[in-house]
Parts: structure tokens; sequence; C-alpha cells
């Protein structure tokens, strides 16, 4: 499977396991382009498709010297996982009570939980996945969460005379899209 069909997996299953969090699902998530995923608002998700590359042994990157075309190639990408909870300021901006910043911190952990099981059961038993560190976002603006970032192996190697299917017919857009009439 490529990249976004291992995106949208690990979107799907994280959003099932945020449901069982003690700050519970999300109201927005998607798989997000580009190299950084902006706070747009509380209770969001996101799953962004980053670096891909070739390797030999997952996941080092393959010397481009040992690369060899005519066979196949394995690679790697690494999809970075973003959730993004409400951080209630006071009316004064004065430091929040003591049981605030906990239970803010018992959220943040326990997404962090979810994250770290909602790629363990994403993808086949085939499926090479090696999880980064989760990193705390925030809080900023009245937003604080997480991130973390997991490398997994995808198929993207063909032959060239390959026919490649368009990709719309592989992966069905959402509602909405614009490339879509």
């Amino acid at each position: 499977m490529d990249v976004y069909g291992k995106a949208t997996l690990l979107l799907n299953e994280l959003t099932s396991r945020l449901e069982s969090t003690r700050a519970g699902q999300v109201d927005y998530a998607a798989v997000h382009p580009g190299d950084m995923v902006p706070a747009y608002g509380c209770e969001t998700a996101f799953v962004r498709p980053g670096q891909i590359w070739p390797t030999a042994a997952f996941p080092a990157a393959l010397n481009p010297a040992q690369m060899d075309l005519s066979r196949p190639v394995s690679y790697a990408a690494d999809l970075e996982i973003v959730v993004f909870r409400c951080y209630q300021n006071t009316s004064d901006n004065s430091m929040p009570e003591l049981y605030d910043l906990d239970s803010l911190a018992r959220d943040a952990l326990d997404d962090a939980r979810a994250m770290m099981r909602a790629v363990q059961c994403a993808f086949d038993r085939g499926t090479p996945f090696f999880c980064g560190p989760w990193i705390p976002r925030g809080p900023s603006g009245g937003i604080h969460g997480g991130s973390m970032t997991v490398t997994v192996g995808v198929d993207l190697w063909c032959h060239c005379d390959t026919v490649i299917p368009e990709f719309d017919s592989v992966f069905a857009p959402i509602e909405g899209d614009p490339r879509i009439t």
C-alpha cells in the first residue's frame, strides 16, 4: 500500500482510539498536506505524510550507489500524527489551577497512548514500522497537544511498463473535493 493509503489507515485507527481517551473524540480529522500542521483549533487530529526514501534495511536510507532500478526497491515514509486539544486560559491570564494543569497533562498523555495504540493496530503484521518519540505541543493560543512521527514501509516500486491506476480510482476522494466535478 502506498503512502496515502497508510496515512488514511492510521488516521481512521487514531480517531477510533481517541474515542476512549479522557478528552474523547475529536471534531475534525484529516490527512494533511505540507511540511507542518498548524494549530487550526481544538479537538483536531491529523496524519501528515512526510519524507519518502528508498531503503534496503528498513528504516535506513539506501545509498544511491547501491540502487539497481531493474530490481524492486523498498521504500519508507514518515507519517506525522498530531492531536490538538483545548487549553483553557484563565479570564485574568493568571496561572491555571493545579487541578486544571494536571487534567490537561493527563489528557495529552492519554492521547499519546492512543497514538501509540493506533500505530500498533493500523497496519498488517507484514508492514514494518518504527515509532519516534511523542513530542508535546503548546500550550499556545488556547491549544495544546502532541505529535509523533511514525516511519512505515510503503509499496511504491513498479516496472516502467506497469500501468498505474488513477489515484482517485484507488482512493475515493472525500465529498467536496474541488478537483471532482
